[in-house]
């Protein structure tokens, strides 16, 4: 099947509720009009450098139909080129120093930053906030004044089988309401779920999948 096939079976296939973002991370540009055509809204890029290929050669037409989302791992040191080149959606904030910098990057753009947590689900990763420090780190994200939290992310450990990461998925989507009340406002985006396991992710409570290979195969 082509790509129109592939998003119109995963938009059918998902609930009227969830956000489908498209990562793009080995998509081309002719690839990326083919999904905006096929009806994608929301975009995910993984790097700066991508963000900014894609911004330089999409058509304006195109660029006018999407938002982006950043879900990779952003370094610090790129934060303010990302969000000069704008994203709806920073999915990936995984500590407070970077969380810190989005915030000051914020101020002096004059400009507040939707984010997302992102959990930490897996020992073997380095990335996230660990469920036991979670509320630790709403009370620091929490003086921050320009960033607005709106929900949680996360990235299961890999396996082979995707019902291994069915028990993740309902730690964190019990996280999200508890994350809230913390927050003192409720959080409306549980973004879980790639291509293997999206269907997995939406039956334990995700709102938002991140899904690239199926899309393209």
């Amino acid at each position: 099947m082509g790509i129109q096939d592939n998003v119109n079976k995963i938009l059918k296939e998902i609930p009227s509720n969830v956000t489908l973002v498209a990562a793009i991370k080995y998509a081309n540009i002719e690839q990326i009009k083919e999904l905006i055509d096929a009806g994608v809204t929301e975009l995910g890029v993984n790097r700066l450098e991508q963000l900014e290929q894609v911004k330089q050669e999409l058509p304006d037409i195109y660029l006018s139909k999407v938002k982006f989302h950043f879900i990779g791992h952003l370094q610090r040191n790129k934060v303010k080129k990302v969000m000069e080149l704008g994203v709806g959606l920073i999915q990936s904030v995984d500590s407070y120093k970077l969380a810190d910098k989005i915030n000051k990057i914020c101020i002096e753009l004059g400009k507040s930053q939707d984010v997302l947590i992102q959990v930490k689900t897996d020992d073997d990763k380095e990335a996230g906030i660990s469920p036991n420090d979670l509320d630790e780190f709403v009370r620091q994200i929490k003086e921050l004044e320009m960033i607005n939290v709106v929900g949680l992310m996360t990235i299961p450990p890999f396996s082979e089988n995707p019902e291994d990461s069915r028990q993740y998925f309902s730690i964190v989507a019990g996280l999200l309401e508890v994350v809230g009340s913390w927050m003192q406002y409720p959080l409306e985006i549980l973004s879980m779920g790639m291509s293997d396991d999206y269907k997995i992710a939406i039956e334990e409570g995700a709102n938002m999948v991140r899904v690239g290979r199926v899309l393209y195969e």
